[in-house]
């Protein structure tokens, strides 16, 4: 009978250990979908990354890197740091240097056809229609009313964003897309905007 009852147990217990190793895995959590942005939200989210790479930009520098037809460069200066009073030159493909007088930075676009629009209080039609679209790797979309030999039209313009700052911005037909970096300019690149700047002024004082 002893042995019997050890039996009897030990078969309990082997089919308790095989009940429990055929238990159903407990259920996953389903991951909570991503909200969806409305779009009065996305054009309130590129407005905050247009002003604040716009602000960046006029107060510490901005290089934009022409990709598509490298190395030409744009050096502009932060007003504080102008040489001479000038802040903008281009640097072409061959390395010509050339003095820019009026500069509007790429990076300032949306917020220089807002601030326009609204000064005079205008509505989003004719010279001030504009779009934002927001794509799923987080760039924007920004379409706006361009001059063109056959007048004007609505073109496309993506910009790239890194830490809620235009990186990159790509126009429909890709060429001149431009890359941007911001904060101090190197001692190369500074000597070469005053070595423009000293010519450009020996041009003007001849």
């Amino acid at each position: 009978m002893k042995y019997s009852t050890i039996g009897k147990s030990a078969l309990v217990a082997v089919l308790l250990v095989g009940l429990s190793g055929c238990a159903s895995p407990a259920p996953k959590p389903t991951p909570t979908p991503p909200k969806t942005q409305t779009q009065a939200e996305i054009e309130k989210e590129f407005y905050a990354i247009a002003d604040a790479s716009c602000a960046k930009a006029q107060k510490e520098n901005i290089i934009e890197r022409f990709d598509n037809q490298a190395p030409s460069v744009i050096i502009a200066l932060a007003r504080e740091n102008a040489y001479r009073d000038y802040s903008a030159i281009y640097i072409d493909e061959k390395g010509k240097v050339q003095v820019i007088y009026e500069l509007e930075l790429t990076v300032c676009e949306p917020g220089y056809l807002i601030s326009m629009m609204e000064e005079a209080n205008h509505d989003n039609t004719g010279d001030y229609e504009h779009y934002v679209k927001k794509n799923k790797d987080g760039s924007f979309v920004w379409t706006q009313s361009r001059y063109s030999e056959e007048g004007s039209k609505l073109a496309d313009t993506t910009y790239e964003v890194t830490d809620g700052l235009f990186t990159k911005s790509i126009p429909e037909d890709g060429i001149y897309t431009r890359s941007f970096e911001y904060g101090p300019i190197s001692d190369a690149d500074m000597q070469i905007f005053k070595d423009a700047i000293d010519a450009e002024l020996e041009r003007i004082s001849e």
